[in-house]
């Protein structure tokens, strides 16, 4: 019998499901896919429409002073059962608004520093500016998310919505936010890289990477 887990999925109307049924968001597709897979998964949608990497990092501190059990369950190291993963996708809000890529920076670093202190393996979903029109914003905010990748040592998701953002058939009236067409893609593009979390975190007991100094 598949050995059960949990996937925290952290993140903003994407992760939500906005304008969406929650069984047609993409933490709900994406739970269908691993189970589809033999697992036995429950993918937890903590996705909140508008949120920003700041109301994100609040946010996760207060569901995990809830939920102690989430991550390794004493100072050994052993892992939790069952194991847990998580995914964050935030920082579409915070290049809509303009703030500080900087500032953005440091909060996904402390979202996944709380990650790595509970040794969670964890997914960062990225995003590319291509709202901006000033070019030097959008290389400061689409290199943070490789950097922090590298620095913490976990996987990158380059772009939540690659092939999704502005295609008429996956996306609501507003050629951004995925309809549940393109929420399946997104959880169809996230599946490698959670199967992939799966297996090493089976391997050496679901230890990951701190940040790297």
């Amino acid at each position: 019998m598949p050995q059960p887990l949990t996937l925290l999925a952290l993140g903003d109307s994407l992760t939500e499901g906005y304008g969406l049924e929650s069984d047609a968001a993409f933490p709900a597709a994406l739970e269908r896919l691993l189970r589809a897979a033999g697992y036995d998964a429950t993918v937890i949608n903590l996705g909140l429409s508008g949120d920003t990497t700041a109301g994100g990092m609040r946010r996760l501190r207060a569901w995990l002073a809830r939920n102690p059990g989430f991550g390794t369950s004493d100072e050994s190291g052993e892992s939790a059962a069952p194991p847990c993963l998580a995914i964050v996708e935030l920082g579409a809000n915070d290049g809509f608004m303009g703030l500080d890529p900087e500032d953005m920076e440091e909060n996904l670093a402390a979202i996944l520093t709380l990650m790595a202190e509970r040794r969670v393996p964890t997914l960062l979903a990225g995003f590319k500016a291509e709202f901006a029109d000033d070019p030097d914003y959008a290389e400061a905010y689409d290199a943070l998310f490789p950097r922090l990748a590298a620095r913490f040592g976990v996987p990158l998701w380059p772009y939540v919505l690659d092939g999704i953002w502005g295609v008429p058939d996956r996306t609501l009236w507003d050629g951004l936010h995925p309809n549940a067409a393109g929420a399946e893609r997104m959880a169809q593009a996230a599946l490698p890289y959670v199967l992939d979390m799966i297996g090493e975190a089976g391997a050496d007991g679901g230890s990951q990477a701190g940040p790297t100094p």
